[in-house]
């Protein structure tokens, strides 16, 4: 009678949420529990940063009134001048090539060099054409006078002795004191060690002042270079000056 009784016992309901289906897999909430934990993808992020973005644009376009959808910014790489340039070889010309691109023909554009790099500088004739406040500078690498100043006689690319001209003050008068020094040991043939020591030193000491000269041009060049009107168009190739005695510093008005 027990074992009847126990076979005919019906297993207790199965107590459901109100409005739950009967038929409803019991694991599914779990499913959407472990994809709700996963948090936010990376499809979320890139369309909340394509939205801060696109709101950007909308908002500089209206800031500038229509000028500008990076907030006036013109990044280098996007400039027109700029991407017509990477479809072209870089030119490679000779200081007689150079020579033609002063400003004086009409038909051709406007050239300045600056340590060999030379740039296009067109959008700007009434100051590097014919006339212009620094039309002296085109068709020419004058980089010697784009650190000396003197407009007048160093508009050449000659910069081998420069370094002399920050060599001044106290440093000019110790730096004389040791070459009368070296001068005298030298013609007696006498303390080697100490001539060796005092041609170290003015060895150093130009040294540093090559490197302010080297600073000077490289601001030079990265002026034409970043220019937001301005634009790269190659390379001018100078002859060999080795055999060539070193100019000396101009010592006359840094003006024409």
């Amino acid at each position: 009678m027990a074992e009847d009784t126990l076979r005919n016992r019906k297993p207790p309901p199965t107590t459901l949420t109100p409005g739950t289906p009967a038929n409803a897999n019991p694991t599914d909430d779990d499913d959407n529990d472990a994809n709700i934990s996963k948090g936010i993808s990376t499809i979320d992020v890139l369309r909340v940063l394509t939205g801060a973005l696109l709101l950007s644009v909308v908002f500089s376009w209206f800031v500038t009134d229509g000028e500008s959808i990076t907030w006036g910014y013109k990044p280098k790489a996007l400039r027109w001048n700029n991407l017509k340039n990477l479809f072209k070889t870089p030119l490679v010309l000779t200081d007689e090539q150079l020579s033609q691109y002063s400003g004086a023909n009409p038909e051709l554009p406007i050239y300045v060099a600056v340590n060999g790099s030379v740039f296009d500088v067109s959008a700007s004739p009434q100051t590097y054409g014919p006339g212009g406040s620094y039309g002296f500078f085109s068709g020419r690498d004058a980089s010697r006078a784009f650190v000396s100043g003197c407009f007048k006689d160093d508009l050449t690319w000659d910069l081998r002795g420069l370094e002399e001209m920050y060599i001044t003050g106290d440093l000019r008068a110790e730096d004389d004191k040791e070459i009368s020094e070296i001068l005298r040991l030298e013609s007696t043939g006498e303390n080697d060690s100490r001539v060796r020591y005092l041609k170290k030193r003015r060895d150093k000491r130009r040294k540093e002042a090559w490197q302010k000269v080297e600073k000077a041009i490289s601001h030079w060049e990265n002026f034409f270079k970043n220019h937001e009107k301005y634009f790269y168009v190659g390379k001018v190739v100078h002859p060999d000056l080795s055999e060539t005695p070193v100019r000396e510093l101009c010592k006359g008005n840094k003006k024409p």
